[in-house]
């Protein structure tokens, strides 16, 4: 992935073309898996949305999340 995956990367994750038949949970409140550490599942490819702006939306919901958490966020 030249000039996408570098040491500097914060986030690399896949993106899908279709609406997921299935959902990976996710807890309601921190939106993190319940078994897996700092994975956070969203957007359409983990079955949270059904479009390209519901996506986004769910998305930036994590994003700012995870910056309150490491306070990166106010």
């Amino acid at each position: 992935m030249k000039g996408y995956y570098t040491n500097e990367a914060v986030v690399v994750a896949t993106e899908s073309r279709t609406s997921s038949p299935v959902r990976i949970p996710r807890n309601p409140d921190t939106l993190n898996h319940p078994q897996i550490t700092n994975l956070y599942p969203c957007g359409e490819g983990a079955g949270y949305a059904g479009g390209i702006v519901s996506a986004a939306m769910d998305g930036e919901r994590v994003a700012v999340l995870v910056a309150k958490k490491v306070g990166l966020h106010r």
